[in-house]
């Protein structure tokens, strides 16, 4: 006799995913917990704004364990996953996004987020803060801080303040090292290209693949391209970073000369039109084209579907554009693939991308800050990051006393140790 079990659902779905990621993240778990237990939170109104999946919801579940209210929107509405909703829901957060949504149904959704009034945000891409900005000026002068996530609305941020639109300090999680060094180069390199491979089932090893961008994010990207074995090219319109990329092995060159021969193409740059209409003559047949920067715009899919004699959906998240006799493929809608068509960043990355975020919305609640963009003190980037290594059983050794050089005495003309 068989035994039959009750469909879970989809609220039992997103809580199991969240207690997974609990359970491998110590430092959200222990070391943040602990420092927002101070009660500085208690009943101000945070709005998460976030890729709303399951690691988004335990930074949620953190934050309102401390006393915070929390309202929690999606940061793109093609990365809200429906389960994870329904999770926080029954456990009666205030949830202002729903799955399969559109930008339209986006929008509101910020919007219906900014109504709330919050009193800090943690945004992703200073998508809510914008808003807030252009549609809620009442709400927006209230703000008493934003924590950002990203390296484009950190950017967008620091336009702000140089307009002398930034009335309030906001953190820049993205530039803290435990941020960038770390999720950006593991957590999207690595995503990045298991979520291409997911959706196309093709091999990396030996194809022609291209970055454009060599930031942080694209670094990664070309890095975990070429340990699975392929021939990494890099566009950058930055000259240093081009020789970053050049000394880091991988061939320099410009679209007209590294697009005619890739057969798989990532765009990380942060910004818009990465590949635009000018670009899509260089692209070869069956090209592969995806984006791990922020904006869903990096691939102009508008010149793309102008140039197009049919578009077809061969596989899903899938686009193929024919041009001419080319048929070019395009992942997830442009959006971003290791989200959008995986599964994210690796939930250890997470831990430390939310611990900064965490501490940094607390930091601002417990410090009179300028306007401005800030980022946490080196002081806590190193507590979190050495919060990470305790839960590895890893130790570091003390710099000891003789190890550190005495440039009073030196200037004074005392003599080295022989």
């Amino acid at each position: 006799m068989s035994l039959s079990l009750p469909e879970p659902t989809p609220a039992a779905i997103g809580t199991a995913k969240i207690e997974w990621v609990r359970r491998r993240s110590p430092v959200l778990d222990g070391f943040v917990r602990e420092r927002l237990g101070d009660g500085a939170l208690d009943g101000v109104t945070i709005a998460v704004v976030v890729h709303l999946e399951a690691k988004t919801a335990f930074l949620a579940i953190i934050l309102a364990d401390a006393g915070a209210d929390v309202v929690v929107a999606g940061s793109n509405p093609r990365t809200t996953r429906q389960d994870v909703v329904e999770a926080l829901k029954a456990r009666g957060m205030t949830v202002v996004a729903a799955a399969d949504g559109d930008y339209e149904s986006w929008n509101r959704e910020l919007l219906a987020a900014a109504d709330c009034g919050p009193t800090y945000i943690v945004d992703d891409g200073a998508e809510l803060t914008l808003r807030m900005a252009r549609h809620r000026p009442e709400l927006f002068n209230r703000l008493k801080g934003v924590s950002e996530e990203t390296t484009t609305g950190t950017a967008r941020l620091q336009a702000m303040s140089a307009a002398g639109e930034l009335p309030f300090p906001a953190m820049t999680a993205n530039n803290a090292r435990c941020k960038h060094l770390f999720d950006n180069v593991y957590g999207t390199g690595q995503t990045g290209i298991q979520a291409m491979l997911r959706l196309t089932n093709r091999q990396v090893a030996g194809t022609h693949l291209v970055v454009v961008g060599y930031g942080f994010v694209g670094r990664g990207t070309a890095r975990y391209a070429r340990a699975l074995g392929a021939y990494t090219y890099v566009v950058e319109t930055d000259p240093v970073r081009a020789l970053e990329a050049h000394m880091d092995g991988h061939t320099v060159g410009s679209p007209a000369d590294v697009l005619p021969t890739a057969e798989m193409v990532f765009t990380a740059t942060g910004g818009v039109r990465a590949i635009g209409e000018e670009d899509l003559a260089f692209l070869r047949n069956d090209v592969v084209l995806a984006n791990v920067g922020h904006s869903d715009l990096e691939i102009d899919i508008e010149a793309l579907r102008r140039a197009a004699t049919s578009i077809d959906h061969p596989r899903e998240d899938v686009e193929t554009f024919r041009l001419g006799d080319r048929d070019v493929h395009l992942l997830s809608s442009g959006a971003l693939v290791n989200i959008a068509g995986g599964a994210g960043h690796p939930v250890e990355i997470m831990d430390l991308s939310f611990a900064v975020q965490a501490v940094g919305t607390h930091y601002l609640a417990t410090h009179k800050l300028t306007p401005g963009v800030h980022v946490i003190p080196p002081e806590l980037d190193n507590a979190i990051a050495a919060a990470k290594l305790r839960s590895l059983g890893i130790s570091l050794t003390q710099t000891r006393a003789n190890q550190k050089e005495d440039v009073k005495e030196m200037l004074d003309g005392g003599q080295r140790d022989e």
